[in-house]
């Protein structure tokens, strides 16, 4: 067991590392997008709700999920992230940086 453990732990880390290393392609809205997708963006942030597992907001209207504690109300960010689809196309932020405060 623990050698198939292993071997599914490597795999995962490839995989993991590949998605890393792949680059992002900038998008400027969520048409034609499919769920996997790494994506960049960048933009003011409107919108924002906090909830009990992160924030929801939206970049230039692109709908955003980031577990971050920071505020980024009417900031201009850069963000990259993994396009999902939950209930709708959105975008679940792997970083995030203010450009402009």
């Amino acid at each position: 067991m623990r050698k198939w453990a292993i071997i599914i732990a490597i795999i995962g880390l490839g995989i993991l590392l590949a998605m890393l290393f792949n680059n992002p392609v900038k998008i400027s809205s969520l048409e034609k997008m499919r769920a996997g997708t790494l994506v960049s963006l960048q933009g003011t942030v409107s919108k924002e709700k906090e909830s009990s597992f992160g924030k929801t907001f939206s970049i230039d209207n692109i709908p955003v999920f980031c577990e971050c504690k920071k505020v980024y109300a009417n900031k201009k960010v850069s963000a990259i992230g993994i396009v999902e689809d939950y209930y709708e196309l959105r975008v679940r932020v792997l970083e995030i940086k203010i450009i402009d405060s």
